[in-house]
């Protein structure tokens, strides 16, 4: 049975002024409507289920990261790829 491990936590200075502590770069949707966590997720479709999906992230930035896996967690397979 495979899992997966997101890593997303960081202090936000690699890609300053537009991540920061509060706003961490996995947050961001730099490549279209999907957040960079986002879209990890959704690469990993087909491959392994959400519930098998493990995030890791920051405590700071846990009920961020938390609301943006849920935002995978409810899209299907048939989500619009941006």
């Amino acid at each position: 049975m495979l899992h997966a491990v997101i890593l997303a936590g960081g202090s936000g200075t690699r890609f300053w002024p537009l991540s920061t502590k509060r706003r961490p770069k996995h947050l961001l949707a730099l490549l279209g409507r999907r957040t960079l966590l986002e879209d990890t997720a959704a690469r990993l479709r087909g491959l392994v289920p959400p519930s098998r999906t493990l995030v890791v992230t920051a405590a700071a930035q846990a009920a961020e990261t938390s609301s943006a896996r849920m935002r995978v967690m409810m899209c299907s397979s048939s989500c619009d790829a941006v």
